[in-house]
């Protein structure tokens, strides 16, 4: 009963900051729905309301805004697990959507990836915005039908909050689709360069409570060699790092990315947002026995 209320109280204020009255309520459409079901504690059905209500023809920008907001807020029952009700199917092992901001230090720009595996494999991957945008549509080849990364890189915008469809196709031509809810991309740049060696990671939002705290990973490539595996990378959870500690690799110019990544759920699909930042560094030969622990970052923990 006391999270129905502490709903009830935020969702009036986002009533509030998106200019609707209380009289709205009295409304049969669906995004009248999808507040009462929210409000009653019905996630998933609530969901199926917002789906409903993007899929509105002439949709205002101002019922966007309040349909990405009310998602938001859906999303802090359990960092979205109960949103939705459907599952994959045998064919498919995993599947998750990655949106990207990209900052280096001549530009930033925008990615989105749809990756999964799956054990007899998946033939083919479409992702679209509704209602007829092909986000990214791929043939599979045979390397690529048990374990695929499917990227869109070099955006000049970020991917938009707002409705979409997956669909895969199995090699035995089983199809699944789904729906996914995109939130309104990040406002903020939350992780920046101080130096060549060094970042700075700014205080989170503990708002969604429900969810992991977001973790880093740091990747270094040759030079020009990004595309391929990382001669040295981590993944850190908690004491997030802020420094490259002393690393034995040989002289040289290289590429080296820092990631914060921000994970939730849409039912079985997992959604990550992403931070990324990358620049060249040089780095000199070191004697192994010198390397250094990572440095916490202490207003994070």
């Amino acid at each position: 009963m006391m999270k129905k209320w502490v709903i009830s109280g935020t969702l009036l204020t986002i009533l509030t900051a998106s200019g609707v009255h209380a009289a709205w309520f009295d409304g049969n459409d669906a995004l009248t729905s999808a507040h009462q079901r929210l409000l009653e504690g019905k996630t998933a059905a609530s969901v199926e309301s917002m789906i409903e209500a993007w899929q509105q023809p002439s949709l205002s920008a101002s019922r966007q805004d309040h349909l990405a907001q009310l998602l938001a807020l859906a999303i802090t029952e359990d960092c979205g697990r109960s949103l939705s009700r459907q599952t994959l199917p045998d064919w498919l092992n995993n599947v998750s959507i990655r949106r990207e901001t990209v900052q280096t230090t001549s530009r930033v720009y925008y990615r989105v990836q749809v990756a999964g595996e799956s054990q007899p494999g998946v033939e083919a991957f479409t992702l679209k915005k509704w209602p007829d945008e092909t986000v990214i549509s791929d043939d599979l080849s045979t390397e690529q039908q048990h374990r695929w990364r499917l990227v869109k890189d070099g955006l000049s915008e970020p991917v938009s909050e707002g409705l979409y469809q997956l669909t895969a196709e199995s090699v035995a031509g089983e199809t699944w689709s789904s729906w996914l809810l995109l939130t309104q991309p990040q406002p903020r740049q939350t992780l920046s360069w101080k130096d060549t060696r060094s970042w700075h990671i700014a205080p989170f939002d503990d708002f969604n409570s429900t969810c992991q705290r977001p973790f880093l990973t740091l990747n270094l490539y040759p030079q020009n060699q990004t595309d391929g595996a990382p001669i040295w990378s981590a993944e850190k959870h908690k004491r997030l790092p802020t420094q490259l500690p002393m690393l034995d690799v040989p002289n040289g110019q290289y590429w080296f990315s820092v990631a914060l990544i921000e994970r939730r759920w849409q039912g079985a699909l997992s959604i990550e947002e992403v931070q990324r930042i990358g620049r060249a560094i040089d780095l000199p030969d070191l004697d192994p026995g010198s390397l250094e622990a990572i440095a916490p970052e202490a207003d994070n923990q």
